[in-house]
């Protein structure tokens, strides 16, 4: 009755917030409680001795492998893995106490002694003995299941690291229904069944009809019951320096053939991997999780940043009864309804990839945001501007192959299959995720995330047979998923085609670019059929993250954005007003931000230095009614009539050099205005939350500010601003907020 982490595999962890949520999710969940562990090999990692003794540090790690990842299947097949670190999609990862190798019986002990509680213990090698380890106290761990008639345990032996991660020394799996028979059967099942027995019993005079409440009990423990046991180790990592091994075996070939006799040592010794050793002694116990009504929390909409309220801006806007362009007015003022819940977070540890799923039954809602950049590995993501094929499997080499950031796919790529197939399970039990809206957001390189994760649903579905497009055909065991999940008996033969919601809408705010122009055309098609039935893509004044990457030419790299860009800024003193300008809706004004479709011109176009001097030119040939031959002359001797347009080149500007090489002038002027914001701190200010929560707050009549009640914006507000010359462009706001608040 709590949340929970669910530590998969290769980095991968969700982060479990909504109990109802967990219950829905899972049947039941293993307990696993080590005893001993034996057949340890030598410590061969020499700093790792130094620090925790010479020996193995054991634990047992086990690995809940469910579904049909065929990564997975085939890997349990092999002789030869790294076990538990070579899972792709197993969901639920347990690891128990470590016995480290400088604690021995005597040790555990005196910690007894101390503490009342014995740590585990290592036992050295001997004469003719391996090491081993032993838990003298139950210390159990668990692991969550959804499928027990179906799901397999990874058994892994490792050495712990307190400098890394452990590493496998030998594993085994096994199936849960081979060692717990009974969770092949419901727990209707399990309690008719219980019921017989107890019936019969009852009968024979075997149990007093006073103490059935008692005896049911018992027969409910004793048949839920624990297992207890021995397994065998049945496979091993392959040995990654076999220097040693192959010198012994030359040294042994020489002395038993001569040369040649080394030579075949010397081959036998490279392909020698050593024999699987180790075995460990469990107990186990199934325990079903009850399908009982969980109170549902509703989640309170705050913000990113402590000071920040998005819910509270969001209702006050709701409550002036303000409608959305092109769509019905919307009554309720709750962000996502009154029972909208937080089910979960993902995060990956290696990539940086990080999201939440948030749901609304009542509204039948669920949304997903994924975060921004905001820890080291995150830089590295965002840093490179190589390009990969969107679609795995796809030429590279042709110039209409959708292609996109490598950094933005593979760390939406780490994530993308588990998110999806607890997505398909967010819907309430018997329901569908074809009768659901989703609504995708994120900010920074989380909307750079949710772009991709957009594009992705909106062309192939939900499909949770992979991770992120590719050529080959997915794995179709989405519909039995989506079935385990909501309840429903498919009588059906499975579809081929992965299910789609009601409606999918994406909103990223300070989103970068994440594609080419044959991804951008990809995605804007999907927007025209339908597929995606909302795109915008807010931008706040000069948040230069949103003007990144850069179309490299030199690179044969190009970035191009994707869905309408929404312009927010929040009030200056140079601008009071209200800013909200839409692509596409406002006027027929081309997006400034869009800035490589206008980066070349004519050097002779209006606007241009080299343009308005041959209109000078122009201009006074007509006055003087000059000849065309006289009016040629005056061309070749521009010098000799600077005296026309002297005003002009006197106002000549970095802009007006640049038009005379082809750049358009009005992209100059941005990208000159953008060096300015940068050294002004403007550029990256303007990329912030709060910044993006001043300005959609300014778009929707109110002051927000960090921190500070939000109020509305009246006259007062433009004719104070207007008035303010020497404070920043939110100080006045500050103030006023402040005013409000104290009125």
């Amino acid at each position: 009755n709590s949340s929970r982490w669910e530590r998969g595999s290769k980095g991968m962890n969700v982060a479990f917030v909504s109990q109802a949520f967990t219950k829905n999710l899972y049947q039941g969940l293993v307990e696993i409680t080590p005893i001993m562990c034996q057949g340890l090999p030598d410590e061969d990692d020499g700093l790792e001795s130094l620090i925790t003794g010479g020996g193995v540090d054991a634990c047992i790690m086990v690995a809940a492998v469910e579904g049909k990842w065929e990564e997975d299947i085939n890997l349990l097949k092999q002789e030869y893995h790294e076990g538990i670190l070579d899972l792709s999609g197993a969901t639920h990862i347990g690891k128990s106490t470590t016995a480290w190798a400088n604690i021995d019986e005597k040790k555990s002990m005196q910690e007894k002694t101390k503490t009342g509680q014995q740590p585990p213990y290592h036992i050295r090698k001997t004469w003719g003995k391996d090491a081993s380890a032993t838990w003298p106290e139950p210390q159990p761990f668990y692991l969550y299941i959804q499928n027990p008639a179906e799901a397999q345990l990874l058994f892994s032996l490792c050495d712990d690291n307190v400098m890394s991660e452990p590493q496998p020394l030998y594993s085994t799996h096994v199936p849960l229904s081979k060692l717990l028979p009974q969770v092949r059967y419901s727990q209707d099942e399990i309690v008719a069944k219980l019921k017989d027995e107890i019936i019969k019993k009852i009968q024979r005079g075997e149990i007093d009809a006073d103490r059935v409440d008692e005896e049911v009990s018992k027969a409910v423990s004793a048949d839920i019951q624990a297992w207890e046991g021995d397994l065998k180790m049945t496979s091993k990592p392959r040995i990654k320096n076999k220097n040693s091994q192959v010198a012994l075996g030359v040294a042994a070939g020489a002395m038993v053939a001569g040369p040649a006799g080394a030579a075949v040592g010397a081959a036998l010794g490279s392909m020698y991997e050593g024999q699987v050793k180790g075995r460990i002694r469990v107990r186990l116990r199934y325990l079903p999780i009850p399908k009982t009504d969980t109170a549902r929390d509703r989640y309170v909409v705050t913000g990113g940043m402590p000071g920040i309220n998005w819910g509270s801006l969001y209702e006050k806007y709701m409550s002036k009864e303000v409608g959305f362009t092109g769509a019905t007015l919307v009554a309720d003022p709750n962000p996502g309804g009154v029972d909208l819940e937080h089910c979960f977070s993902i995060n990956h540890s290696k990539t940086g990839g990080c999201c939440a799923l948030y749901r609304s039954l009542e509204k039948k809602l669920i949304v997903i945001s994924f975060r921004g950049t905001c820890a080291p590995i995150d830089l590295v993501t965002d840093a490179s501007i190589v390009q990969e094929t969107w679609v795995e499997g796809e030429d590279p080499q042709n110039p209409s192959t959708s292609k996109v950031h490598v950094g933005f796919r593979r760390s939406l790529d780490s994530i993308s299959r588990r998110l999806k197939e607890l997505m398909l399970s967010a819907v309430r039990p018997g329901e569908s995720i074809s009768e659901y809206d989703i609504l995708v957001t994120g900010h920074s390189l989380g909307g750079a995330l949710a772009t991709l994760f957009t594009a992705d649903i909106g062309e192939f579905g939900i499909d949770a047979g992979r991770s992120l497009p590719t050529v080959e055909k997915s794995e179709e065991w989405w519909k039995a998923l989506a079935n385990s999940f909501t309840g429903n008996v498919d009588e059906q033969k499975p579809s081929s085609t992965p299910p789609r919601p009601r409606s999918l809408r994406l909103y990223n705010f300070g989103s970068p670019r994440v594609g080419n122009k044959a991804f951008s055309q990809r995605f804007e098609r999907l927007v025209r059929e339908g597929s995606v039935d909302q795109a915008y893509r807010i931008v706040n004044g000069k948040d230069v993250v949103a003007r990144m990457p850069r179309t490299m030419g030199a690179l044969s790299v190009d970035y191009d954005h994707c869905g309408p860009t929404v312009l927010v800024q929040a009030p200056t003193q140079e601008n009071p007003e209200k800013v909200l300008w839409i692509e596409g809706e406002s006027d027929d004004k081309a997006c400034p931000v869009r800035d490589y479709e206008k980066m070349m011109s004519s050097p002779t176009a209006e606007g241009t230095l080299l343009g308005d001097l041959l209109k000078a030119i122009g201009d006074n040939k007509q006055q003087s009614g000059l000849s065309d031959e006289q009016g040629k002359k005056l061309l070749a001797q521009v010098g000799s009539i600077a005296s026309k347009f002297q005003e002009r080149l006197s106002a000549v500007t970095a802009s007006d050099i640049t038009s005379l090489l082809g750049f358009d002038k009005s992209f100059t002027d941005r990208e000159l205005q953008m060096v300015q914001a940068l050294f002004k701190g403007e550029a990256l200010a303007h990329h912030l939350e709060d910044s993006y929560y001043a300005a959609m707050g300014n778009c929707a009549g109110f002051v927000a500010l960090l921190g500070k009640d939000i109020v509305p914006v009246d006259e007062l507000t433009v004719e104070l601003l207007s008035s303010e010359t020497e404070q920043n462009e939110l100080s006045a706001l500050e103030d006023l907020a402040a005013d409000e608040a104290t009125s």
